[in-house]
């Protein structure tokens, strides 16, 4: 029992969630009490206090759960974002807890493959933006060199017919790109870039982009419609070929024409893998700025290698 009820020692509720099986936890609010101490701010301060990047948030998290639910001075209820990794232990004497039976959650069973993947060895698929820094260098030729397949360059060129690229100005791509997915995870993408991963941008105007490519500027969303069929899911792969990638981990709302480009690329004919498709479920209003921020956060927990910091709704399809 922490001597000083006004500060909590988050280690423990981390600890305490360790110790069990099942994929639901709800804990009494004197449980709660009992397991860290628990700070006014849990009362005061809700529901802020309940989410975001915090200390508590992190404690919970690092032990591989998500908040489900807050019944403020009566109970809290945790979800298990990965499988149990073996049997439970007891809880500490005095703690009790009531674990609902188990509740399957798609591709719950990928996160632990997923956060074994080295990302400095793997290349990482990204999608582009609404959001878009303005300026840049001056462009000294009509078209930024590109070592892409003609193919590539051919379709880019009709896609431009009825979506104008304006590339009097060029800045490349990862910094071109400002939307909720770029300001959430700007720093661990550059970090990746700067290492030299490949990192590709799944992109309306240009197709694909490897990171450092320069580009103009335009507004389009990406269609597969609009490019020559299976061209992207075929030089998505060549490239994953090309750069020897260890793993490929792509990110992208589930019901996108990004997410069908993934998802479609023949990776097992080439023989990639592991192939993850990392998104967000379960998320009400505010999707178009949520999902895009949660999967900028799920970009920065695997960079960091960091489960702790892996977003609530977090699902993980392996594809090969």
């Amino acid at each position: 029992m922490p001597s000083d009820r006004s500060r909590a020692d988050y280690s423990r509720l981390t600890e305490w969630l360790t110790r069990h099986g099942g994929q639901i936890v709800t804990v009494s609010w004197d449980e709660l009490d009992a397991v860290v101490g628990r700070p006014p701010s849990a009362t005061n301060h809700y529901p802020q206090w309940w989410h975001g990047d915090r200390p508590n948030t992190r404690a919970w998290r690092a032990a591989g759960f998500e908040l489900e639910r807050v019944d403020v001075g009566r109970s809290v209820t945790f979800r298990r974002m990965t499988p149990p990794a073996g049997p439970a232990l007891r809880p500490r004497s005095g703690v009790s807890s009531r674990i609902a039976s188990p509740v399957p959650r798609p591709g719950a069973a990928n996160v632990a493959e997923l956060l074994a993947v080295d990302p400095r060895r793997a290349m990482l698929v990204i999608p582009c933006s609404g959001d878009k820094a303005r300026g840049g260098q001056p462009n000294t030729r009509p078209t930024p060199a590109t070592s892409w397949p003609e193919s590539l360059s051919i379709a880019r060129d009709r896609v431009w017919g009825h979506a104008p690229v304006d590339e009097s100005n060029v800045l490349p791509a990862w910094r071109r790109y400002q939307g909720h997915f770029y300001r959430q995870a700007r720093r661990e993408l550059d970090a990746a870039v700067a290492a030299g991963v490949p990192v590709i941008i799944l992109s309306g105007g240009y197709g694909l982009l490897r990171a450092d490519e320069p580009i103009g500027i335009y507004n389009k969303v990406l269609k597969r419609s609009d490019w020559p069929q299976g061209l992207l899911e075929s030089l998505l792969v060549d490239e994953a070929a090309r750069v020897g990638a260890e793993a490929v981990v792509a990110f992208a709302a589930a019901t996108t024409d990004y997410a069908k480009v993934i998802r479609r690329a023949p990776w097992r004919r080439r023989g990639i893998s592991p192939v993850f498709h990392v998104t967000i479920s379960g998320v009400g209003g505010g999707a178009m700025v949520e999902v895009p921020r949660r999967l900028g956060q799920a970009f920065s927990a695997l960079w960091e290698r960091d489960p702790g910091g892996l977003p609530a709704g977090l699902s993980v399809e392996r594809l090969a």
